[in-house]
This record gives C-alpha cells, structure tokens and sequence, in this order.
C-alpha cells in the first residue's frame, strides 16, 4: 500500500511538471517540404530502403591484393569529347594463395590487359562484373607469389577507352562562355568521389587501397591540364597537334582524391624563391583578368596557413611534390571537393566580385576555401578507412569550415552562425525515427555510400566534435588530434584511432581528471557515434531544495520520445541566475544514465539554463515553474545575460517540442513571445526556420494570416533598427541578418519592404543605379512579384549576359518570383531543354525549385507545364525529383485528389517512380491533417496573446556549489560496453514515478 501511495504521488509530481511520460501516438512530422534536395530529411527513404548491411558486402573489394603504384596516361580528345588511356598497376598479394584480382572498372572499353612479374607474362583471363563495377582477372597457371616479409611485386597493365561524361561524375565535359557573348567553349575535370575514379580509369576504388600515382596527361596545344602534384616537364606528344605533361609522383593517397582538368585557362600564381609552384587559382581568362580570383588568391593562402598552425603539420612539408590549385569548374554536382593539391569548386563558390558577389556568397566562399583546405589534413593526409566513417572526414572539414573561418576573419560571425547553421540542422534531422549513426557499418554498394553524406556525417560529426572540444579544452582537444593526425599520417583510420588519441592527450594533460576514474573519451564518443539520436534532458527543479533531478530521453521529432530508451554520457553544464556565467563551458557534471539529480547550490525561486552556448549536442525541457522563471528573464530588460547562442538554444528547442508534442503551441509562443525584444543574429536565424515551418503547414488556411501577423509583430522593432537600406559602418552580421529578414517580411507584404524594393528596382532598370548587392535577394524577387513581363525579361537579360557568375546564381534563385504564366513557362524551357547552354546542370533543381516555390500560385502552373512536358522535366531532373516539388506544395485535399488522379491515369508513364510520386501527395495530406489537430493550439495563442507570469516563492539564496548525487532507492539503467548496442528499454512509468517521488516530497 505504501509503494502504490508513492507510485501515485510521484505520478501526480510528472504530470505537475508539464513532461510527457511515454511518445506519443504514431503520427509524421517531416513532410514532403524537408525531402527535397539539400532539405534535412533528403536522404531518409534512402537510408530506410538500404537492403545490405553486411560486413562481407558482395561490393567490397577483397583484400588479398593491394596496389604499390599506378602509372596513368590519360589522352583526353576535346574535340570528339572521348578519352583514353594506360595504367600500369604495380600490385602485391597480401597472403598465400591468391588466384585472381579484383579491382575496378565501369562504363569503360577495356582494349587489352596483361599481367607480369618482372617483365614476364603471367598467363590470365579478365571478365567485367557491372553489377559490382569489378574488373575480375583470373590467374590460369598457379598462383601469386607472396612473402611474408619482402613483397613480390606484379604489374597489371591495362589499355581503355571511354566517352567524357555528361553526368558531372568520374571524367566529364563541361561548357562554358569566357564572356558573356563568347560562344561555348569546352573543357574536362573530374569527381571522384565517392566510387567514381573507375569510371576513369581500372583501380582499386576504395579509401583504404592508398598507394602513389604517376600521371601523364595528353591534351590538345591550346590546352593546359592540370593534376594533384607538381608539373615535371610537357613534352611534344606523339600524337599531332597534342601535348603531354608529365607530372610528378604524388603522396601515398587514395583514389577518390585523384583530379585531372584539361581547359583553356589562366591563373594566378604564387612561387617559391625556386620557382616551384607553390599556390595558384585558375578560372576561364575573362574571369581572372577580372580580378575575381583574388580573394580566393589571398584569403585561401591565409587559411591554408592557419590550417598548417592549427595542425602543427605545415602543408608544404607534407610531399615536396604537392603545391595547391584552387580551380573553378563550369559544373559541378557536388560544389567544391577537396582533391589532393588540386581543389575544384563552382565558379560561383570561388570567383568573388566586390560588386556583384554579395555577402551571402562570399562567406560562402571564404567557409568552402575552409572546408576544404581543412581536408587536407582530415580525409586526405588521414583518410576515413571506409565510408561508413565519413564523419571522420567530413565532421572535421565541417567543423574547420566554421572555426578555420572564424579565426582568420571573424567579421564573418561563422562561430555565431555554426548554432542555428549546423547544431540545429543536425538536431533536426538526427531526431526521424531511424537516424543512421556516425559510424555505420555494412554498407558497400555505391547506393549505400551515397547514404552517408548527409548532414548527420558532417554536420553532426562537427557539433560533437565541438562538444568534445569544449569537454577537453581547446588546448588539449587539439593536441590530441595533433597526436591523431600524426600516428595516422598517410594511412587510414577508424574511430576509435582518433578516440585514443583524444583519450591519450586528454589522461596527460589532466583534462577529464576531475570526471573521476571511470569516465573516459572512448565510452563518450562511443555513445554519440554508434548509435543514431540525440537526447532530451528534462530538468525537473525543486525551488524550494535546489535539487535538480534530470532524466534523459531519446528525441523524436515526430512523437516527442523514441519508444525505446538510449542512454549516452552526456557533459553538462548550467548557469543560474546566482551565478549567470556562459562563458566558463567546460562541463561541471558528467550523467551517463536515465536519471541525475544535481544540487543546484541556491534555494528560491531561481531561472536555471542548461547547456552553456549549446555546446552540447542535446536538447533541454523544464518543468513548468521553471519555464516560467527563464520566459520572466526573457522578456525582461536583463535578457541579455543569457548568451546568445542559449537564446538561439531555446528558439529552436521550443519550436521542435511544440511539433513533436511535447509542448503545446500556445506554451511554445508564449516562451516565444521575447522575440519582439531580440536583435541578435542566431535567435533570428532561428526564429526564421521555426516560423517558416510552422507557417507552412498553414498555408491557404485562416490562420496563415494570423501567424504572418504575428511573426510581423515580432520582426518589425529589429527591421526598424535594421532598416532595409545597407550602412556603410555596418558589420556583416547586421547586414546578414537584413538578408535573412527582408525578404520574409517582403513576402508578408509588409508596406515598408514592398516600398524600399520597389524603389530600388525602380533605379536599376530607369537609372541602372545597382541595387546595394546585399539586397538584391529580396529586391529582385519582390519586383517579379508585384511586376509584369518586362521586369522577368529585364532580369532575365541581365542573367544572360553578365560576367559575374555569384550574380547569374543570384538571379536564377528569384526567377521564379514571376507570377507571370508566359514568363514562368519561358523559364521552364531553359530549365529542361537538353544542352541548352543557358541554365547549367548543376543548377537545374536550383531553377526549377524557385520556378516551383517563387510564388504560391506558381505549384499549380509549373503542374501543368509537367503534364505537358513530361518526358523532357524528366530527362533533365528525373521524374520523383521534379513531381516531388509539387506534391510537397500542395495544400487542400482537392489539389491532392487532383494530383493523385492525374497520377493514377499516367502510371505507365511514370513507371518506378509511380508509387513514390504517388506518396509525395500522400505526405501532403498527412501535413494538412497534422495542422488541423494542433489548429485550435495555435488560435488559442493568437487570440488570448502572452500569459501573464510571476514568481511565487522569495529570491534565491546561495548554498552549496552544485552537487551530482545518486538518485535512491531506483536501480537505474546504465550505458552497456560498446560495442554491444547503447540502448536499452526506457524505464516504465512505474519506475520513473517512484525515480521522481524523492524530488517531489522534497
């Protein structure tokens, strides 16, 4: 009887405290909207549909041959657009036995192949598997010598053939306009990563298989080409009217990292006192004789400098073969990649224009110069041993991107915008109901790799990575990837090679001493990357006693709690309002269970706010009480002693809990409502997304106008401060965050946006007096909207013909603005017409997103103009992809049953795509019906405003420094031994009601 009162009283304190108990019931939160490309949930079907996870995957190469050398020459025909070439492969067997070699090829005419060993053939037959891109050769007579200690070296010599791509994969071509004028010109590059050097060349394609490459490239006279390494001599071909270029012997590297560019550039150079090539950037010549690569010329030197500090590893002294090119490509797909000695990026994310680059694209630059120069220390010099531990490569280059920018110029704020940019971005997409982990092994097809890059490999891979950071200390977290960098030089590495490193400097610099014996980084960063999810912390608050008890549960965005339980070592800390410090962020306490209870040091009634300049990868929930006293600090005038980034924190937590459940949304606003107060960059930033999402659930509904309302009421205070005319004293973060703000209030059809855009139009097309390049975002966009015909051509003309490719982007990201059918169609055309040479491939979705999304109206248009050109949309962008941004815009259930209809009546067309098409329609629903249950949520809010709140018990009185004790009488859960799995049932609702009666009757 005893244990039943208990049971029930500590369940009546849970309720009290505003947490839910158990997930809610199944539903979906992540709509049709947050599929598309680069939107936080692209990859989560195909992450779900990956059939393999075998660590004897068929795709994987074996072993039991390694290669030493390859020696490429490649002859690249820019006039019929083909290739070919040899590459004699110096190669090893790895054991006893070994009567074939696997290594690979695709999409490829092998002409002939041979096999020696110290010049004398070596009797063999070779086959072609395409289903693996293999390339089998079998030996005929016995099998390959092998010595345990000196290697037996065979060569593998290889004739082939191929047409450059047009996919922007392996070798391919690209056009380009020197001037605007110019007719096309071609040129070839490469991407290789991540499974693509094979279509270049047979290989071992795979990270782990590193070894040193020769190359000698072939290119026409008036053509220069480009390699990784240093060029040693070029040479009259044989070949009439050809050129080679014999470059030297590179690293011992992987292939992805390979890149080959034949073009007819220029560049600039800088060298050594010897002449060598030390550093360069090379474009097509009307944009360097512009000037535009200078930036990229200065500011990448001076990263590439501090990245050589910061690594106590300088760049140059790595191979006295390597120099560095940075190189601008007409196309390509992925927007920069980290080549090892030749960098290559979009024109736009390396050619800067102080006039017509604005600032959106130039810190895009200076970030992507980061991202990846940092590469050549974290996936090159070190590469992940396989791509199910991308993050080793790309968390550290994301977390570079950031702070490497940040330390060399940190006007750019990039240490502010990491917040809402990435912790909250990786948040997001890390809470779906089957996140893959960091470390995610079993995969092996080409499919399954592409699986990884998401934002969980870079930008949850860079947010612990900074949590370890500020767990350590800065000095002694980079001394310990110093350590890493150096035990792993040249080679490849697992995760737990960086986390011994990490746990070596962090046991000889004392850093985690005061955690006690029994934590280490090992078990700590186990929890964070063998397993997918975040937790949520709620932190129940006795005022009266200062006990904190805090119980951790897995986030789910769609219900709130995973319905299984996962336990990690969480570092915490807190400030409170006796001791409001956000700047001292090494953590106080270290949990790694269910449930914690910590003594906060002050009695009374006192604001409490964990997770210091959210430098832990969590989220946090409070009792009510406590919500209360943090929503009082908030509106009031000492707001401010809350960090920024914690305020940014509370945004984007509350706006998540109120989607997930956990939260009503009349709560959420009212914690909200201290918006109206801010002025600073990261709670906007974040302010921003939540409202775009929650508005667009309601679009075409009454209650859109009411929430445009109030998001108006929020904004207008730091938009009057802002003013939509740039200043010239004013810092970058504040014209940033004019950028993000005018054009949703312009979109809101505020008066005083719609006026300052219209004029400043009005002057670039009467006067051609430039709009301020900050603005012209939402200045063109809002001109489209609220213009005529001419203004879409007027633009459309200036698109066509400037040199200034940031700007061309810049306008084909707001096209779409035009309400105009005629205009909309003329777009379209240019969009999906093959080899067109206006719009390019890599900007395809770019154009016909905005074409799309420029205006509500325009869903309906850009529907039809599919239905009519369907073989050709889907030619250009493949037929799920296109129809996905109709079916995510659709509002009412009469567009839906329309779209359905009309997908049902033209299934043979649509073939495999039919059914994927079909459930686009299907997400839209579900997003309709979501807003209908939380509707009269929200219009309790907007109708009955902020809650008046107070506090009801005297001020705080200061006891004790804060104390973590164990919580009695409960047996608590704790993290199992990795690597068996971190995750355990959670607790039932008995349990966790006796674990809360302590707190309670206290």
């Amino acid at each position: 009887m005893a244990l039943l009162i208990v049971t029930i009283f500590a369940a009546a304190c849970l309720s009290a405290s505003g947490f839910p108990q158990e997930p809610l019931s199944y539903r979906t939160t992540i709509f049709g909207d947050e599929r598309l490309e680069d939107g936080p949930f692209e990859f989560l079907n195909t992450y779900n549909e990956v059939s393999s996870r075998d660590t004897n995957n068929p795709y994987r190469l074996p072993t039991t041959t390694k290669p030493e050398n390859y020696k490429v020459n490649l002859v690249v025909n820019m006039t019929d657009l083909s290739f070919s070439g040899d590459v004699e492969i110096r190669l090893y067997a790895t054991q006893w036995n070994v009567n074939e070699i696997i290594i690979h090829a695709h999409d490829m005419n092998i002409t002939s192949l041979e096999l020696k060993r110290d010049n004398n053939p070596i009797y063999q037959t070779y086959e072609l598997q395409p289903q693996y891109h293999f390339l089998r050769v079998r030996l005929t007579s016995e099998p390959l010598a092998y010595n345990v200690s000196n290697r037996i070296i065979y060569t593998l010599a290889i004739k082939f053939e191929a047409e450059l791509r047009s996919d922007m994969t392996g070798l391919y071509r690209n056009w380009y306009r020197n001037n605007a004028t110019d007719d096309p010109s071609w040129m070839a590059s490469t991407h290789l990563q991540a499974t693509t050097a094979r279509f270049v060349f047979p290989c071992y394609d795979e990270p782990s298989f590193k070894a040193t490459f020769d190359m000698t490239i072939t290119r026409p006279e008036s053509f220069g080409s480009w390699f990784c390494t240093k060029r040693n001599d070029t040479r009259t071909s044989s070949i009439v009217g050809y050129k080679d270029d014999i470059y030297s012997t590179t690293p011992v590297m992987s292939t992805y990292l390979l890149a080959v560019i034949v073009a007819e550039y220029t560049s600039k150079t800088k060298e050594a006192n010897n002449g060598d090539l030390l550093y360069e950037v090379i474009a097509r010549p009307a944009a360097m004789e512009d000037n535009q690569g200078d930036y990229a010329f200065y500011f990448g030197q001076d990263l590439l400098e501090e990245m050589s500090r910061q690594t106590d590893i300088e760049f140059y002294s790595v191979n006295p073969n390597l120099k560095m090119t940075q190189a601008a490509i007409p196309d390509f797909s992925a927007g920069a990649m980290e080549n090892w000695g030749l960098l290559v990026y979009r024109e736009a994310y390396l050619m800067y224009h102080e006039n017509h680059t604005d600032g959106f694209f130039k810190q895009r630059i200076a970030y992507i110069l980061s991202h990846e120069i940092a590469h050549m220390w974290f996936g090159n010099l070190v590469t992940c041993d396989w791509w199910d531990n991308l993050w080793l490569n790309e968390g550290f280059a994301r977390y570079y991107q950031y702070y490497l920018t940040d330390w060399v110029d940190p006007e750019l704020g990039l240490a502010t915008r990491f917040i809402p940019e990435q912790v909250h971005s990786a948040l997001l997409t890390d809470s779906a109901n089957n996140p893959h982990p960091l470390n995610n092994p079993g995969l092996g097809s080409p499919v399954e790799v592409r699986t990884m890059f998401t934002q969980i490999s870079y930008n949850k891979g860079a947010a612990v990575i900074r949590m370890t950071e500020h767990l350590m200390g800065f000095n002694n977290h980079r001394e310990g990837l110093r350590r890493y960098l150096r035990e792993r030089e040249f080679n490849t590495a697992l995760p737990i090679h960086l986390f011994q490193a990490l746990q070596d400097s962090a046991v000889e610099t004392g850093a985690i001493a005061e955690y006690g014996s029994d934590f280490n980084i090992i078990d700590y960063y186990r929890t964070w990357s063998d397993q997918g999810g975040h937790p949520v912390l709620n932190v129940e608050v006795n005022h009266q006693t200062g006990e904190m008890t805090i119980l951790q549960r897995r986030f789910n965005i769609n219900s709130g709690y995973s319905t299984s339980n996962t336990n990690w070592i969480v570092p915490i800390t807190f400030a409170t309002a006796s001791n409001p410090d956000f700047e001292d962020t090494k953590p106080s306490h270290i949990i790694k269970d269910s449930i914690t209870r910590i003594n906060r040091g002050s009695i009374g009634d006192e604001w409490v706010i964990f997770n210091k300049q959210q430098t832990g990868f969590y989220r946090v929930n409070y009792d009510d009480y406590t919500w209360d006293l943090i929503i009082m600090l908030l509106r009031g005038p000492n707001r401010t002693l809350v960090h920024e980034f914690n305020r940014a924190q509370i945004v984007n937590d509350v706006f998540q809990f109120a989607r997930s459940g956990l939260m009503n949304y009349t709560r959420a606003f009212n914690i909200l409502s201290f918006m109206k107060y801010e002025t600073e960059y990261a709670p906007w930033a974040a302010a921003i997304t939540g409202f775009n999402w929650v508005r667009n659930r309601f679009m075409g509904t009454p209650t859109e106008s009411r929430l445009n309302a109030l998001f108006i009421e929020w904004a207008t205070p730091v938009m009057q401060r802002l003013t939509y005319y740039p200043r010239d004293d004013e810092s970058f973060m504040t014209s940033y965050l004019r950028y993000q703000l005018a054009p949703v209030m312009c979109q809101l059809e505020v008066d005083e946006c719609r006026e300052a855009a219209t004029q400043q139009f009005e002057e670039l097309k009467i006067n051609s007096t430039e709009v301020p390049v900050d603005s012209r975002n939402w200045v063109y966009c809002n001109a489209l909207r609220k213009g005529v015909y001419e203004d879409f051509d007027f633009l459309w003309r200036r698109f066509i013909s400037h040199p200034v490719n940031g700007e061309k982007i810049q306008i084909i990201m707001i096209l779409g603005c035009t309400p105009d059918a005629i205009a909309l169609n003329k777009f379209l055309d240019n969009i999906i017409e093959p080899d067109n040479f206006i719009i390019r491939r890599q900007d395809y979705t770019t154009a016909f997103n905005s074409a799309v999304s420029g205006n509500e109206n325009n869903t309906q248009i850009v529907f039809q103009y599919i239905q009519d050109n369907l073989r050709n949309v889907s030619a250009a962008l493949g037929t799920t992809t296109a129809l996905s941004y109709i079916s995510s815009r659709l509002r009412t259930y009469e567009a839906i049953k329309e779209f359905q209809e009309w997908a049902d009546e033209n299934q043979a067309a649509l073939a495999a795509d039919y059914q994927a098409v079909y459930n686009g329609a299907v997400s839209s629903s579900n997003a309709i019906e979501w807003a209908a249950a939380v509707q009269d949520d929200v219009n309790s809010y907007l109708t009955t405003g902020d809650s008046v709140v107070q506090p009801s018990t005297p001020a705080p009185e200061v006891t004790t420094s804060p104390v973590t004790t164990t919580v009695a009488p409960v047996v608590e859960p704790t993290t199992p031994t990795l690597p068996d799995s971190a995750s355990s049932i959670f607790l039932s609702a008995f349990v966790i009601s006796v674990a809360f009666v302590a707190n309670c009757v206290l």
